[in-house]
This record gives structure tokens, sequence and C-alpha cells, in this order.
């Protein structure tokens, strides 16, 4: 046989040498334990993958995590098993969709100001998940005010927004949660 692109020889000798790679996205919760997060890292190196992103946190010797990585399609059940024989945590294994099937969103930083009542995370990302809107990361505080006798509560949002989405729109529904709802967003520059 003659000789093929960059050099291979063959109709089948293009593919030798290739591997498919998949994404995944892993979550984790459980208990912590020393070098956790080390043996995760390494169980997935042996494999050939490599972790894309992560996000871990750690509170009261709990860990709760998620994590995408990329790795040989090939490979995907060992890794699976291998996260799995972790048993003092609860593991999803999800398959990352393809960036074809994301519709295309920018970053949005939403800040929420009010006065503290029991359910105001379930109202607000409920509304944004009725709108489609993508919640990336919240983080939420609340702060006990003794000479207003009341406790106010604080949330930063950060969402990916699809370029359809009327931002005053979005601001309007969120405030409809409560009287005195304070919301800005912010894009980043």
């Amino acid at each position: 046989m003659g000789q093929g692109l960059l050099g291979w020889k063959g109709n089948s000798g293009l593919l030798r040498g290739t591997r498919m790679n998949t994404q995944l996205t892993i979550t984790l919760a459980g208990e912590d334990h020393p070098q956790l997060i080390n043996v995760l890292a390494a169980k997935t190196h042996a494999l050939g993958g490599k972790w894309l992103i992560s996000k871990i946190n750690r509170l009261d010797n709990q860990v709760v995590g998620i994590i995408k990585i990329d790795i040989p399609a090939d490979a995907v059940s060992d890794l699976k098993h291998a996260f799995l024989e972790q048993h003092a945590l609860d593991i999803r294994v999800i398959d990352t969709p393809s960036q074809a099937e994301i519709m295309p969103t920018h970053p949005v930083t939403l800040k929420v100001e009010a006065n503290d009542r029991p359910g105001l995370v379930h109202d607000l990302s409920r509304i944004l998940d009725d709108i489609g809107i993508g919640i990336v990361n919240i983080e939420n505080r609340r702060i006990g005010v003794p000479d207003l006798g009341k406790t106010l509560f604080f949330a930063e949002f950060q969402l990916n927004v699809s370029e359809e989405i009327d931002l005053e729109q979005l601001i309007d529904a969120m405030q409809q949660v409560d009287d005195g709802l304070l919301v800005k967003i912010v894009e980043p520059a």
C-alpha cells in the first residue's frame, strides 16, 4: 500500500495510536479522610485521564465536590469503579453533553439582599430554574442585626445566562419573591 496522510501507510494506519476521549462530571459527598482527593486524582491519572475543572469543599469532616474529567473512552468503566470503591462517599457519574448540545451563554453575577425567611434560597433558585438559567455557584450568608430585631440574608449567584434572557425582566421576576428584596446584576467587563 502507498503512503497515506501524515506519512501513515495503509488505510487503517491513520487511526493507529489515536484514542477517543470522553468527558464525565463526577459529584461526591461524604466523610473526608486524609489523602482522599490525592487518591482520586492518582486513580484518574493512572487511567490516562485528567481533571479539567474541580471544586472541592470541606466542612466538619465532610467533603463535597464536583469534578469534570477528560478520559479515554475505554477507561470510563475502570474510572467509575475506582471512584465507587470509596465506600464512605456518595458518588454520581454523569456523562457530560457535547459542546454542540450546549446553548451559548454568558456569565452574570446576581446579588440579592433581603430580610431572611425560611425557603428564600429555594424560591430564588426555583425562579432561575423555571427561566432556564444555569446556576454555577451560590454563596449565601445570614447576618443577625440585633438593633433591628431581624436577620438579613445576602446571596451571590454565579449564573450562565442565555443571550435571549432580558436581564431587567430577570430582576423583576426575582424581586417578586419578597417585598423589599434587592437584586443587582453585575456582568463581567
